[in-house]
This record gives C-alpha cells, structure tokens and sequence, in this order.
C-alpha cells in the first residue's frame, strides 16, 4: 500500500481489471488492515466481507462503526474448540449491533457467520452468503447501478490523484511549501489564506 490511504494500492483497479481480463471471475482483494482510512476498497469492489476474530466486550468496541456500516457479510473465523463459545457470542453481539444500523440496502439484510478455516467448517456456508448476495444485488439492479457508480468515482479519484501530484511536483509550490506550513504552523497564517496563496501561484506559474 505505500504511503496510500484506503488500505490497499493505488493501482489496486488496475490489477483486479488485469485479472478479469486474464479469465478469473472471483477476485479477492484483502486489505493491509481495517480502520476508519481503511474502507476505500468499498468502493471497488462488488462485495465487503469483514473478517473477524471470537471475541467480545472491548474487542467489538473497537471495531470503527464506519467499517460495519459498509459491510456486507460479517465473518467470524476461527470458531472452533475453546473458542467456539467466545465466537458465539461475538456473533450474536454482531447481529445486536448490525440491528442498530440503518441497512445499508433495502434488498439484503447483512448476515453474521461463523466458521473454522483450519477444520474446513462453516466454509461453504461462507460462499453460499456470498452467492446469495451477488444474486439479490443483480435482480434488484444494484450491482450493475453499484459498478457504474464506482467507474465515476474512479475517474474523479484519479483525476484528483493525478492533480496533487501535479502540484506537489511543480519547482516553485515545492520551493513556497515549507514557508507557508511555517506560517500555518506558527499561527501567522490560517490553513484557508494559505491554501489560497498556494493555488494563486500555481495559476500565475501555468497561466
């Protein structure tokens, strides 16, 4: 991932476009981790599977409430032998809080599933949520709405990526930069004046 934001790469697209036109029609993206910055991969992807770990109390406290709200299908792993009760009740605390949230579609109720990868249980019971999901998405017409949402959202971001770098790579931003952060950073300046005087050069430098 770098020093890129959303948990994942930043031509993560660009390698899952690769491997549709390479043949595979199931692509797994996992991401470095899950937080509040971490969630851009929603927004490339035609389902969020959070995976997750028994536990209860503190450990569902921590878990970004951002994260659960775009979610799809909750998976609690390692559900087997001393762990199996613990998993439990993480799963039903899942369901109470998932209760609490407004749905995110109207066509699929987000379900809570547990499973054991090391003994090979509950894993087709996983794929068959998976399965269902896709099903619901494409006969109510979301999938093919959600997809061609995230094309444009995908040429903004890009847009937007490709302007910063823009900016940041012209001599002269680059040699004002460090004095107008000293001055935002002292208080001489607000980050609002400063962004201005920032774009100001840049258009005097281009036009």
């Amino acid at each position: 991932a770098g020093d890129t934001l959303g948990g994942v790469a930043r031509k993560t697209r660009e390698t899952m476009l690769l491997c549709e036109a390479a043949g595979y029609d199931v692509i797994i993206v996992e991401t470095v981790g899950v937080g509040q910055s971490e969630i851009t991969v929603a927004s490339m992807v035609d389902m969020f599977l959070l995976l997750q770990l028994p536990g209860a109390g503190d450990e569902l406290q921590g878990i970004k409430r951002g994260v659960m709200e775009i979610a799809d299908v909750i998976i609690i792993n390692k559900a087997e032998g001393d762990n199996r009760p613990r998993a439990e009740l993480a799963g039903k605390q899942y369901e109470n809080a998932l209760h609490m949230m407004a749905p995110k579609s109207l066509n699929w109720i987000v379900p809570v599933q547990l499973c054991s990868a090391l003994n090979n249980e509950g894993i087709e019971d996983v794929w068959q949520k998976v399965e269902a999901f896709r099903e619901a998405m494409q006969q109510s017409g979301e999938f093919d709405s959600k997809r061609s949402k995230q094309n444009s959202d995908w040429m903004w971001n890009l847009l937007m990526d490709d302007l910063k770098d823009y900016f940041m790579r012209d001599r002269q931003i680059e040699a004002l930069l460090p004095q107008v952060q000293e001055s935002v950073a002292q208080g001489i300046s607000t980050p609002g004046a400063a962004a201005r005087r920032l774009l100001e050069a840049f258009k005097k430098i281009k036009y």
